[in-house]
């Protein structure tokens, strides 16, 4: 199984995700975390999220989402997981929650699931 970092930042407007710093986050992460590719995606939720996550998910890959919440990302997302055929269940997709934390809260959280991801991937 590969590791993958699909993460969504909003437009950078949410006001959730204000204290976050994408670039600084992307960089540490592509520097410090293991995976096999990231991708940082203005809008996974609209049409062009979807349809870029209908091309590009696979069945033999672990997803971690950084995102909006996990409730949200179940709705928002589902779409996207869809459309590619993979399920969004926990063999799948690893939801990590961005809303109200910094870029060190948020780098902290996306390792913990990236190491989780490969617990599961072993």
């Amino acid at each position: 199984m590969k590791i993958a970092i699909l993460m969504c930042c909003c437009s950078g407007v949410c006001p959730s995700m204000d204290k976050i710093n994408f670039f600084e986050l992307t960089e540490r992460l592509r520097l410090e975390v293991p995976h096999d590719f990231m991708l940082l995606h203005p809008r996974l939720c609209e049409e062009n999220g979807e349809a870029l996550m209908r091309d590009l998910l696979k069945p033999d890959t672990i997803y971690v989402t950084p995102a909006c919440n996990e409730k949200h990302q179940m709705k928002l997302l589902a779409a996207g997981f869809a459309k590619a055929g993979v399920p969004m269940d926990e063999k799948h997709w690893i939801p990590v929650t961005l809303a109200q934390k910094d870029t060190e809260q948020a780098f902290a959280d996306i390792k913990a699931a990236v190491e989780k991801a490969k617990g599961m991937a072993s």
